[in-house]
């Protein structure tokens, strides 16, 4: 059964096309001191067009750094990611029941984010490494947000059109739908940007 979560995804592809952003984790670099518990991280992310993005972060641990960094790199022009915070972080090895050698096994990540309500979004990533499955389940986080805030500008957008062509029947169906996206997260900033647009 698709969730929640999966089906926002379909309306945010459908609704943003060719503007939905897709994520790759491509490499990174980490420095990390254990005796003040903290981690610097530098990394190199591949969008769907085939551009790269250089995030930078700091936090107590890996993960944590990617995260704060890819906020920060992304948050200016996505205010809305300003609103979302870490929940948690599992990580797991896929052993094979009979397995003898387990270091070949995937590992699969979860990512927990917290929206601007305190509800809890899960994304899981599966790869041979648990630092690649965790940092490409961090980045497919951040990359669900950005697309949820994207979908939310181009919906106004749709609504506005509509409503100057006076097709009420089509602005009821877009506010439906900008509705069941504003539970993603909060987008007061964003919000605010579009009315200083008009």
């Amino acid at each position: 059964m698709e969730s929640k979560q999966e089906r926002m995804i379909v309306l945010m592809r459908e609704i943003l096309q060719d503007n939905f952003m897709e994520v790759r984790v491509r490499s990174y670099h980490i420095s990390e001191s254990l005796d003040e518990d903290t981690c610097r991280i530098t990394s190199k992310i591949e969008l769907a067009d085939g551009s790269d993005l250089t995030v930078e972060g700091e936090g107590v641990g890996m993960i944590d750094a990617f995260f704060n960094g890819i906020k920060t790199r992304l948050a200016e022009e996505y205010p809305s990611l300003k609103s979302i915070t870490f929940s948690q972080f599992l990580i797991k090895g896929l052993m094979e029941a009979g397995e003898k050698n387990g270091t070949d096994a995937q590992a699969e990540a979860r990512v927990g984010i917290l929206n601007s309500e305190g509800q809890e979004f899960l994304f899981k990533c599966t790869a041979p490494s648990v630092t690649r499955a965790g940092l490409q389940a961090t980045a497919e986080a951040a990359a669900y947000f950005v697309n949820s805030e994207r979908t939310f500008v181009k919906l106004h957008d749709i609504i506005e059109h509509y409503r100057r062509d006076g097709r009420m029947d089509l602005v009821e169906k877009y506010t439906d739908l900008t509705a069941r996206v504003v539970e993603n997260t909060s987008y007061s900033e964003v919000v605010e940007r579009i009315r200083k647009s008009m």
